[in-house]
């Protein structure tokens, strides 16, 4: 059989709800991977968001619309309830956050049934984000192969015995057994007990939105999955873990290029040697208290000639608790002090203080002037902080960010801030620590896992191999709609009962096996003394 009949192109749809850009990315770079060897990509996304596949991503032939997203005032609310998110208090806060993203299922199931239905349009690979619950059900229904990216291990999927609780959901100073109390295991394990009727609940308005649709059996999310699972992170950064053959790390998924220092940043980071990137997120609504105790800590790190200099990527969202007439007191480097405010600050009024609405973020961290990140610990920037090789101090808000912080600090690359209760002292000491020039602890960690990282990101290829792998399998092993064979990716104790995959059968054989012979011995026994006895008599 010649090579052109094995390799022919085929038809992947990538899909990306909800969850922003940062959700897109790591998708369509996959995408670009399977386009370059001949592949026909179409992307699939909510209304507004069709820009992201240009001018970038342009190996996309088709876009699909699946309705409108989530309104400003919905997403204003989902990010206010994560930044107050206490997390050691259960999920009870997050809750509304879930009923408000998984409103989007029923469109998105309704319009990928569509392109399913639709012979000119169907397509022989599904590529969704993990917030696209409908791709589960549109593999379910119609046997397609689908992989969904994760940004990590998913949860309640791929169980690991020795990580205590659900990674995200874990309490802090969790990370596996080895180092955790039998407390805190516990305590991690027995973590929703608290939320169980919330949960129950949602569970509830879950299964009725679902079969008001026409979809009568559960979700499908097998602890071994008959898909592939991405998942955008790699070891060292993610929990070392045994994983079926269905799973693999491909990350940190990362565009070979990407936009360079502006007219803004370039100048600032040429004039500055020692500076200062604070990045925590596009939609982070950072109150005013806590703006000021970062102003207030970076101020005190210039005082002391740590850094020189502080660019502050702020959206308009992020700016709309700040005071801007707050004022604070600085340095004027002659013994003298000045006044200004954060209205000043904001407006890029100070030589050493830029607050850039969009910032070029990896150009900035690839950049030698760039000593220290200040991030939420989000999986793209510690991918990015990771593989740009800078130290940081993390403060996560919600869901990865919190895993992620708790990974970077156990790395030996950050240190860690708490949103809830962090002091201006708490960063300006957490930041000398890593700044000082005789503490090489950090710079060795940092560098090893730069390399590691920058191996790690050729994954993305394996990613693609895996995924034209499960085509080549799923489209000759069914025949009229028939199955013929197996998944050749999936283990055979997914299609055995637990009794059997474990060898509890086997066991049992053996231990009624070893009791027929001691009890047969012990019979034998047994009767010889009897008969030595009345021979004896």
């Amino acid at each position: 059989m010649s090579q052109s009949q094995i390799h022919l192109s085929r038809k992947i749809l990538l899909v990306v709800t909800t969850g922003g850009f940062t959700h897109a990315a790591p998708v369509l770079e996959i995408g670009r991977v399977l386009a370059e060897r001949g592949h026909e990509i179409e992307f699939a996304t909510l209304e507004g968001q069709e820009s992201w596949v240009k001018p970038e991503y342009d190996f996309v032939n088709k876009l699909h619309q699946l309705g409108p997203g989530p309104t400003p005032e919905q997403l204003d609310g989902h990010y206010r309830r994560m930044q107050a998110w206490d997390i050691s208090k259960g999920v009870g806060q997050a809750m509304e956050s879930k009923y408000m993203f998984d409103s989007f299922w029923p469109q998105t199931y309704h319009r990928l049934k569509e392109i399913m239905d639709d012979p000119a349009t169907r397509p022989d690979m599904i590529v969704a984000d993990f917030f696209v619950e409908a791709a589960n059900d549109i593999h379910f229904e119609y046997k397609v192969p689908i992989a969904i990216i994760c940004p990590n291990m998913p949860l309640f999927q791929l169980p690991c015995p020795y990580i205590p609780g659900q990674p995200g959901f874990q309490l802090p100073g969790t990370m596996t057994s080895e180092d955790t109390s039998m407390w805190l295991r516990i305590m991690n394990e027995i973590f929703f007990f608290p939320d169980l009727p919330a949960i129950v609940r949602a569970g509830k308005w879950s299964k009725k939105m679902r079969s008001d649709n026409g979809v009568f059996y559960p979700p499908h999310k097998p602890s071994k999955p008959d898909y592939l699972i991405f998942v955008n992170s790699f070891f060292g950064l993610e929990i070392p873990r045994d994983l079926p053959p269905t799973a693999a790390p491909v990350g940190p998924l990362l565009s070979p290029t990407y936009p360079p220092l502006d007219q803004q940043c370039g100048p600032f980071l040429a004039r500055h040697k020692s500076v200062l990137y604070i990045a925590l997120g596009t939609h982070i609504i950072l109150p005013h208290k806590d703006a000021a105790k970062i102003v207030k800590a970076a101020n005190r790190l210039q005082e002391d000639g740590m850094i020189d200099g502080v660019i502050w990527a702020m959206g308009k969202t992020c700016r709309a608790d700040l005071d801007r007439s707050a004022s604070f007191q600085f340095n004027t480097g002659d013994k003298n002090e000045m006044e200004i405010t954060l209205g000043d600050l904001l407006d890029n009024k100070h030589p050493n203080w830029i607050f850039p609405f969009f910032a070029p973020q990896r150009a900035i961290l690839d950049n030698e002037s760039t000593k220290l990140y200040f991030t939420h610990g989000g999986g793209s920037s510690a991918n990015e902080g990771l593989y740009h090789g800078k130290p940081m101090l993390s403060m996560g808000i919600f869901s990865d960010q919190i895993a992620n912080t708790a990974r970077l600090v156990a790395g030996g690359v950050a240190e860690s801030l708490s949103k809830l209760n962090f002091t201006s002292d708490e960063v300006y000491t957490k930041a000398m620590k890593i700044l000082k020039s005789e503490n090489e602890t950090y710079s060795r960690n940092v560098l090893r896992l730069q390399r590691i990282a920058n191996v790690a990101s050729r994954r993305k290829y394996h990613a693609a191999d895996l995924i034209e792998e499960l085509m080549y399998d799923n489209e000759l092993r069914f025949k009229d709609g028939k199955e013929l064979r197996p998944m050749h990716l999936q283990t055979a104790d997914m299609r055995m009962s637990t009794f059997k995959a474990r060898n509890w059968d086997l066991y049992a054989v053996s231990g009624l096996a070893l009791s027929a012979v001691v009890g047969s011995m012990w019979l034998a026994g047994r009767f010889a003394l009897r008969y030595r006895g009345a021979v004896i008599g």
